[in-house]
């Protein structure tokens, strides 16, 4: 329900999320690659969309990307 060391978090329809790594998602895909070498939010993505990323032009499983930062565990 709450990995400690995943760094990903797909958020699929139905409420159902899918926790991962991005180091292994990075390197078993090339378009994972591109999606976590984009530019990163400010620091402060406290407010308004909060990071969120329009990906709907990427293809089907792509629709937008969110940055929320997290505590460390």
């Amino acid at each position: 329900q709450a990995p400690l060391c995943a760094d990903v978090v797909f958020q699929l329809q139905g409420g159902h999320r899918v926790f991962a790594h991005r180091v292994y998602l990075a390197t078993a895909c090339s378009r994972f690659y591109d999606l976590f070498t984009l530019e990163e939010p400010p620091e402060s993505v406290s407010e308004g969309d909060g990071g969120a990323r329009d990906l709907s032009s990427w293809g089907r499983g792509f629709l937008s990307l969110r940055w929320e930062p997290v505590a460390d565990p």
